[in-house]
């Protein structure tokens, strides 16, 4: 017994900072492994960008999305990511300044910078999005025509040939949580072509294409909700 009490005596006086080290590095990569696995999964990705924080109505507006699923697909889909950014046109952000009503022009943006990048590289396939930002974007080639969507088929509350005024849809009209969102908001569908991003590169057309058309169904399902 004492033999094995001085091997180990003399093994930690030798190889202790090894052993510590190691035991660290062990113990991220079991913490980082607990973190992961304890995280919802998404397949579902929004952004909301217009002048409400929506921070707090999230669990609504993902009950709302999942009420209007009509296929197989899209009920045993993992959760739903809706990404919030608050976002000031220039005409609600002139009135306050006019009532000596604050807001943040950095945040403002820094938000507007935020979209960008989603839109073209991030997870959201579906935008609802204050007027004036849909215009800044759409003829950048992000959003997919209404046409590759609905075919020959005109839908209901098309505003152009890519987005649909969300406040005349059933589906904004029928679920409350929408019922005091201030705006012109459009809705609209991100484009199925794999952008020439490297994180998208990296997803992998496949991938992207999956993560489209079920994306594209869902979008379909929302403007063609009918609440009877």
């Amino acid at each position: 017994m004492q033999k094995i009490v001085n091997w180990f005596k003399n093994y930690w006086y030798y190889y202790r900072w090894p052993v510590l080290a190691s035991a660290f590095v062990l113990f991220i990569v079991i913490f980082c492994v607990v973190q992961c696995s304890a995280q919802e999964k998404f397949d579902v990705y929004i952004t909301y960008a217009g002048p409400d924080n929506i921070s707090n109505q999230i669990d609504d507006i993902t009950s709302a999305v999942r009420a209007v699923y009509t296929t197989k697909e899209e009920k045993s889909s993992r959760g739903i990511s809706v990404r919030n950014l608050l976002w000031i046109n220039s005409e609600l952000a002139a009135e306050y300044v006019r009532n000596d009503i604050y807001y943040d022009n950095q945040l403002n943006t820094d938000n507007a910078k935020l979209l960008s990048t989603e839109v073209v590289s991030g997870n959201s396939f579906i935008y609802i999005l204050d007027k004036q930002q849909y215009e800044n974007l759409k003829n950048s080639g992000v959003f997919a025509p209404l046409s590759d969507v609905f075919g020959d088929k005109d839908p209901n509350g098309a505003i152009d040939e890519y987005g649909i005024d969300f406040k005349s849809t059933d589906f904004a009209k029928y679920f409350e949580v929408f019922n005091e969102w201030k705006g012109d908001l459009v809705l609209c569908l991100r484009s199925g072509t794999l952008s020439e991003s490297l994180l998208n590169k990296l997803k992998g057309s496949k991938q992207y294409e999956q993560s489209y058309n079920l994306h594209k169904q869902i979008f379909i399902d929302i403007v063609e909700f009918d609440a009877g």
